[in-house]
Parts: structure tokens; C-alpha cells; sequence
């Protein structure tokens, strides 16, 4: 494609006249570039693209665009100036791939919590349907039967519709993308056509460090449903939101003001899609919605408002409740999602990716409903990542849980004890005789299986589908449950009935 087809002339406040020049690819990651190819300076939350420009053109990038006017080229390499370079990115991206997203049903699913397993189950109902479906998420991103390892939950615009454009070229009419809060603040959806938008919920301490406060984190979240959802097109599009989150309100009139059309969920009776009774038990649940019976393997409330919030969004592309249902019955586990790790022990082993506070409660409420003879809990929190948080899911461990084995998470750049510092800071004295410190989470892990008893749920939160722990910027293998298999398979000891 030529330059000028992929520049819009309009928004372009330098240039060097090079337009007629055909590009290759563009790319934002100066590692990635290849000869003829357009490269984007951004400025990340770690790295600013432009201290990289000289490296892109040493790969053979003939296109810079940037939004600094004072950069110096060598002859045969084009700039282009513009006033928001991911703006640029994303636009040009689209063009560049032949706006995929506007030749297929799109869904986006944003929230604190429940993002991934709600769009596992969208996408799972699609199928059932007959729609050939495709996922952009935090575990991976699916092509038919091609599965990509995930780098971000939301990857930045280019690789998105790349991955679009992909899809399309295999068939696939339907995707669903999880759409995180730095996706948003940082625009990184811009130019994707969405049909559809599900709001699962917010939660006040989350990504902090990122946005510095609960106003922006909220700003972010609600973009999505003034800027990105209805965003020039003329069809219609549904905002599919959770009627229980104290913040629904302002979701609602959001999407009002946008021109959306909504469906609600949640337990409430004002919500469109409410159970009219539902049960939990170790095999799953079983709910009522609208006078049809479903069940479901999957556990938990959060997993029951997931399965609203799927059969609502389900609702609005018109397909059949037989169908609906069927999917509901035949989703398999989500990965690190309430995931149960079995080798034949007398106890109950889960792992969930559980790692804000109202996750936390939430899993452990779901735990505890269950009726185990105790709770052994272990977990940590991440480092680099917003502190206010790590006292409360303290309180919460050491309130909900009968033995608390605090532990490393993903600790980065930070010291671990200093990260279980501010973790055992929450905890009231008289609670803190059930608190076991571990650094090590191998150790930790090991610990809480030798301690379980016949009757017991091992409930190791945190980390859930991650294969890696990060330490100083370095990623090494870990993957809890791989951990807990070896030392079940390996430890004849912790295989006991008292």
C-alpha cells in the first residue's frame, strides 16, 4: 500500500514528500521492523519510540511518523508528523488491513473482573451457534485452531487488526475482545467496529499504579461505551451491562447518551436477565433464567453473573435458547479460572487467578459455600502494582480463610517481604496466628498440601493460567498448577485421610 493511502493528509502537520512510496508493514516495536516498512515512534508507559528511530531505519523502515517536528532524517526516509502518533498508529493499521472489523460481528468485554471467562463463554455460544469465532484475551488470542500465547490482555491496534484481518482470511465472522482499562486510556481499540459491549463490573483499588486514581480508572472503563462502541456507525450496537455494580447508573446513562440499545443482567429483579433461583454445588450450578432451566460446570457467583452477562449479549445476535443453553451445559474449565487440580489426593485443590480484593472475597465466599472442613489459602501480591490494595486482601485472607500461607506473587522490581510486609499490615492481631509467611512460592505451595487433611480446599489465588513468575524484569518458569501436581505425584506423605 502507498503511503498516501495510508496517511490521512488531513491530520498530517509535516511531511517529507514521499507518499508515492509503497510500505511493507508498520510496526510501533523497532525490533520487529522490516525492510521498506513504516514505523511508528509511541511513547509507552516504559519505553518512548522515538529513542528507537535510528535503530528502525537500520533495519530498513523508510517511514517515520512521530509527533516531534524537529526530527532529522537521512536521505530516503520519509517523516511524517502527526499530532497523536497512536491515533496514527491505529488508522493507519486499520487501512492498512482493510478495516476487518467492519466485515465481522465484534464483541468487547470490559471489567475488573471476569473479562476472560466471560468471553470464553460468548465465544463458546457462538460456536454452538455455527459462528465461526475467534478471541483476543488475556490467556491467548484463538484463529480457528491456531492459538497464540497472549502478550497483553488488549494488544496495541496494529496487532489487533492484524489479528482481525487474520481471522477474516480463515473464515472466522465473529470475535470477541477483552478490553482492558490501559487498552482504553491508551486507545489502543481505536478503529475497531464493535457491535456489541458487555460491562461486567469495577472495583475501586485496581490498576492505580496505572491510572493514579478511582476517577480515571472509571473515565477509562467508560469510554468504551461513549467513544469506542458507537463509534461511526450507523447499525445498531448493544451495551450490555451489570445492573448490580454500584456504578451501573452511570454505565446506563452512558450508553444512553451514546445511542446504544441495552440489555442488563444481575440478580436484581429491575435487571433484564435475572435467575429466578440458583444453586451451587461442587459439580457446578444450576440456574433459571426466563422460565428455561440451565446448568453449568462452571462454579461460583462470579461465574453466574459471567453466564448472564454471555446469555444477554447471546440475546441481542438473536440466537436460539436451545442453543444458548447447550453452550452454557458444554463450556469446559477456563484456564486458572476456579481450575481444579486433581491426582487422586483426599482434599480439593483450585487454582484462580484471583488477585484484586474483590476477587479474593469472592472466591473465598464461593470456598467457603462449599462446605470444606477448612480453607487453606495461598497467595501473594504483584509487584510494581498498586500497594493501597495488598492490607485489604489481608483483611479478606485472614477473615475468610482458616490458614493463610503468604507468599510471593509476580514480585517484578520490588522485595517480596516488603511486598508481604504491606499484605500482613491489614491483618488485625488476633488473626494473624493462622498467617504462615513463605517467600518462596514453590515452598508455600508445598506447605499447603502437606497440611491439608481429608475434607480440606487448597485455594491457591494469584497467578491462575500464568506459566512464568517475574523477578527483576526476568520471566522464569512457574506455573502453579504444574507445581502442585509435582509435589502431589511425588510426596506420598500429604496423601492421607486425617
Amino acid at each position: 500500500m502507498k503511503i498516501k493511502e495510508l496517511i490521512d493528509s488531513a491530520k498530517i502537520l509535516k511531511s517529507q514528500e514521499i507518499l508515492n512510496r509503497e510500505v511493507t508493514g508498520i510496526f510501533y516495536d523497532s525490533r520487529k521492523v522490516i525492510p521498506g516498512s513504516a514505523f511508528v515512534a509511541i511513547k509507552g508507559s516504559s519505553a518512548d519510540g522515538n529513542a528507537f528511530v535510528q535503530e528502525a531505519i537500520g533495519k530498513g523502515a523508510i517511514l517515520i511518523i512521530t509527533e516531534k517536528k524537529d526530527v532529522i532524517l537521512p536521505a530516503g526516509v520519509g517523516l511524517v508528523v502527526v499530532e497523536n502518533s497512536r491515533k496514527a498508529l491505529a488508522e493507519m493499521a486499520a487501512r492498512y488491513y482493510g478495516d476487518p472489523s467492519k466485515k465481522m460481528k465484534i464483541v468487547g468485554v470490559t471489567g475488573t473482573k471476569g473479562k476472560t471467562s466471560t468471553s470464553m463463554i460468548i465465544k463458546n455460544i457462538f460456536e454452538k451457534a455455527s459462528f465461526k469465532s475467534g478471541l483476543i484475551g488475556t490467556i491467548h488470542y484463538e484463529i480457528g485452531q491456531r492459538m497464540i500465547p497472549s502478550v497483553n490482555t488488549t494488544p496495541e491496534s496494529v496487532d489487533i487488526q492484524a489479528l482481525l484481518a487474520e481471522m477474516l482470511v480463515s473464515g472466522l465472522t465473529h470475535a470477541v475482545i477483552e478490553v482492558s482499562s490501559h487498552a482504553l486510556a491508551q486507545g489502543r481499540i481505536e478503529c475497531v467496529d464493535f457491535d456489541a459491549g458487555v460491562f461486567t463490573n469495577i472495583a475501586a483499588h485496581e490498576h492505580l499504579d496505572y491510572h493514579k486514581n478511582f476517577s480515571n480508572y472509571l473515565d477509562a472503563k467508560l469510554k468504551f461505551f461513549s467513544q469506542y462502541l458507537p463509534a461511526s456507525s450507523k447499525k445498531e450496537k448493544y451495551a450490555i451491562i451489570n445492573l448490580d455494580d454500584a456504578y451501573s447508573q452511570i454505565f446506563v446513562k452512558t450508553a444512553k447518551k451514546a445511542g446504544l440499545n441495552i440489555a442488563t443482567f444481575g440478580l436484581s429483579k429491575k435487571a433484564q436477565y435475572h435467575p429466578e433461583n440458583f444453586y451451587f454445588d461442587r459439580s457446578g450450578m444450576r440456574f433459571t433464567l426466563k422460565g428455561k432451566d440451565f446448568v453449568s460446570p462452571l462454579l461460583g457467583m462470579g461465574n453466574l453473573y459471567n453466564c448472564l452477562s454471555a446469555i444477554a449479549t447471546a440475546n441481542c445476535f438473536g440466537i436460539e435458547p436451545e442453543i444458548i443453553s447447550s453452550a452454557i451445559a458444554s463450556i469446559g474449565s477456563i484456564p486458572g479460572r476456579m481450575e481444579f487440580v486433581c491426582s487422586g489426593q483426599p482434599f480439593t485443590v483450585v487454582v484462580d487467578y484471583a488477585h484484586t480484593h474483590q476477587a479474593l472475597h469472592d472466591l473465598l465466599r464461593t470456598v467457603r459455600y462449599l462446605n470444606p472442613e477448612r480453607i487453606l489459602l495461598v497467595f501473594g501480591c504483584g509487584g510494581d502494582r498498586d500497594r493501597s490494595k495488598r492490607p485489604i486482601m489481608g483483611k479478606i485472607a485472614a477473615k475468610l480463610a482458616d490458614i493463610v500461607y503468604i507468599t510471593s506473587d509476580n514480585p517484578r522490581n520490588e522485595d517480596p517481604e516488603k511486598i508481604i510486609a504491606d499484605i500482613y499490615s491489614g491483618i488485625v492481631f488476633w488473626r494473624r496466628k493462622k498467617c504462615r509467611i513463605i517467600p518462596d512460592r514453590r515452598q508455600a505451595i508445598t506447605k499447603a498440601l502437606a497440611d491439608a487433611r481429608k475434607g480440606d480446599w487448597v485455594v491457591i489465588a494469584g497467578k491462575g493460567h500464568e506459566q512464568y513468575q517475574i523477578i527483576k524484569n526476568v520471566f522464569y518458569p512457574f506455573d502453579d498448577r504444574k507445581i502442585v501436581q509435582e509435589v502431589l505425584n511425588g510426596t506420598s506423605v500429604i496423601k492421607r485421610d486425617s
